[in-house]
């Protein structure tokens, strides 16, 4: 591991602890910068530390006994509400897995194949933040809105789970839309001639819809939920690495299996 100055240490070590984001050289489609990574990564740990604090002090495991009405919810969720299912719950956990690791492991072979290795790290670290925001935004909006779970409004599912109050919005489905999008986006940038474009698109949307219909059936969030949380993935998995399309010349930070090294670019 090597640095030129003591700045670059200073630079390099707040780096490594917003989360150990990679930069690559201004030719290459993405670029990491500390002007990029700093406001992502300060916005990663605000959020991180505002829905573990609020969702601390304000938690409600257990079921508050009170009988739900189906009257009381809208039209269109009513009409798409379900009670709980197990293997539903279950697929949708093995989605929200699969699905951002297939694409990350896909997306990342490929320019493994055609790049530098330190191209690699630069899809992996960007994958990083695009799915900590996608985690991060749901968690923040859940203990805030606390809307009721559709299972709770069957008599016997009541409280089926700790976070019961938990439905708005669907983190499984911002997960998954966040991997699709970014799956998607990313490698069409960086093979904008690739055959493969349009299947790998086709599967990894068709996988993140089938995760936000699980959690439909699985009677863990309404239709509304999976909506938003649809919507807020592809936001954040088209957002995210296209912010770093942007600084093209300014202090970059290199990661590689060799150690760090900083680049400033005048």
């Amino acid at each position: 591991m090597w640095y030129t100055t003591s700045m670059q240490k200073k630079h390099v070590i707040f780096s490594a602890l917003l989360c150990l984001f990679v930069a690559r050289a201004a030719a290459q489609p993405f670029t990491l910068s500390l002007k990029t990574e700093i406001p992502i990564g300060t916005a990663l740990l605000a959020g991180e530390l505002f829905h573990n604090i609020y969702d601390f002090t304000a938690a409600t495991d257990k079921w508050d006994g009170r009988a739900y009405d189906k009257s009381d919810v809208n039209a269109f969720d009513r009409a798409l509400m379900h009670r709980y299912s197990k293997p539903f719950d279950l697929t949708g956990d093995a989605m929200m897995v699969l699905l951002p690791a297939g694409t990350v492991l896909f997306s990342s072979y490929f320019v493994y194949k055609n790049y530098a290795t330190k191209d690699v790290f630069t899809q992996v670290a960007i994958a990083a933040e695009t799915l900590l925001m996608a985690h991060t935004l749901p968690h923040i909006a859940k203990p805030v809105v606390r809307r009721v779970r559709p299972y709770n409004y069957y008599p016997g599912d009541e409280g089926k789970e700790d976070d019961w109050d938990r439905s708005f919005f669907s983190g499984h489905t911002t997960m998954a839309f966040a991997a699709a999008t970014f799956g998607t986006y990313t490698f069409a940038t960086w093979f904008p001639e690739s055959p493969l474009r349009i299947p790998f698109a086709a599967v990894s949307y068709s996988l993140a819809a089938l995760t936000g219909v699980s959690r439909v059936y699985a009677g863990c969030h309404f239709a509304t939920d999976v909506l938003v949380g649809a919507a807020v993935g592809t936001a954040v998995g088209f957002l995210v690495p296209w912010l770093h399309t942007l600084c093209t010349k300014d202090t970059q930070i290199s990661l590689s299996p060799a150690g760090f090294s900083i680049t400033k670019h005048l």
